[in-house]
């Protein structure tokens, strides 16, 4: 099931935190092909349980239709 939330923080490596719908924060690692200005975007992904806990996966922008 996808997530939705927004871009809280991003660093220079691509790497950041999402704000979900319930105020979790959950990392995440984008691509090298991604925007690296996007803080405050609205995204949908989904997650993942690692050893370090939930990362979002999958990110990609929420398109409003």
């Amino acid at each position: 099931m996808l997530r939705e939330g927004k871009i809280t923080s991003i660093n220079n490596d691509g790497s950041g935190i999402i704000t979900d719908e319930n105020d979790q924060e959950i990392p995440f690692k984008l691509g090298d092909n991604f925007f690296y200005n996007i803080k405050g975007a609205k995204v949908k992904f989904d997650i993942e349980l690692t050893d370090a806990g939930l990362v979002a996966i999958d990110v990609h922008l929420a398109i409003d239709e």
